[in-house]
Formats: structure tokens, sequence, C-alpha cells
């Protein structure tokens, strides 16, 4: 069993074929996702790049799911759906995952709340997945303030840029 970061009280290993309900098609969406982040090496390369994260050949990913935080203060009840923890030699680089599905929009409140939680738990960044547009992982659909943000980096990508960099991937025959 994976060791998971020490700021985690909880934490589940994203799993390709999740053990949540039907009805937790948000939690099931996000745990797939995350779950082909960590195992396949040429997808995280292209997604964890766009945020500025370079995988090496000796970096690892691993993702959880289900995560609940050792310092969230008054955000205790908030919990993102995942986190992505990239090592490579000593560094180790956090980003929390919040995913919509549907019709759902991401709100500034929650937002905030998770940047809140990044900070406290020295989380690099805060990545949202919804169907919201963006131009870039770096043009963020809700706006915060930068003194809200800190040292938190905040990014974007909407399911369908995900989906097309899997199809790009697998047309190409990179994988």
């Amino acid at each position: 069993m994976q060791e998971r970061p020490s700021f985690l009280v909880h934490g589940e290993r994203a799993r390709l074929f999740p053990v949540l309900a039907d009805s937790s098609k948000e939690g099931r969406a996000t745990s797939i996702f995350l779950s082909c982040l960590a195992n396949v090496q040429e997808y995280a390369d292209v997604l964890l790049g766009s945020v500025g994260r370079r995988i090496g050949k000796t970096s690892r990913t691993r993702t959880y799911t289900e995560v609940q935080f050792e310092k969230a203060g008054e955000d205790m009840a908030r919990r993102p759906d995942g986190l992505i923890e990239v090592k490579t030699g000593n560094s180790r680089w956090y980003a929390l995952v919040e995913a919509k599905i549907g019709n759902a929009d991401l709100s500034r409140e929650q937002l905030a709340s998770y940047v809140k939680i990044a900070k406290a738990n020295g989380v690099d960044a805060v990545i949202t997945i919804s169907n919201q547009f963006a131009v870039s992982p770096h043009d963020h659909p809700v706006q915060l303030k930068p003194r809200e943000l800190g040292a938190v980096k905040l990014y974007h990508w909407s399911w369908m840029h995900l989906l097309t960099e899997a199809d790009l991937l697998l047309s190409n025959e990179d994988v």
C-alpha cells in the first residue's frame, strides 16, 4: 500500500474501477481520470506539463480521492475531490483537484475555501475540472484576487480538453 502524504487525514488511492455508489458520478469520474493520470506516463506528461510541472523519467505520480486534510480549519466540511502528488527525487509537488460534471459550475466560495486548505497544508496548486471553457489551463473561468491565492497556483482543465489530449495521444500512437 502506498503511503499517503502526512497532511492527509484520509485519502484513497484513485482507481480505474472506483468502489463508489453509482449515484456518485462526480467521484467516479474523478477517480477514473486521476487513475489514468497516475498510470499513463504520457498522459501525465502532457497534462501536468500544461500547468508547468515537468515529469521526468524518475518522477512518480500518485493520485488520491476522498481526501481529508489535517489542517482545514473552518473549511473542514469542504472536501476536494482529489489530490495529485508528483515526486521527483526529494522534491514533491501537490495539487488539490476539484471536479464538476454535467452543467455544474465551479463556485467562487468553494474555490476560495480550497485555496485556503491548500495554503494551510503546503499544497502548491488547485486544479479544477468542469465543462466550463478556458483558453488555457492558466485562464481560470472563476477569478480570485491575487492576495487570496498567495503562492497557490490556480489551473483549470475542461473535460473536453482532457478528452482531446487523450485522443491525440492515442491517434498519434504516443501511448
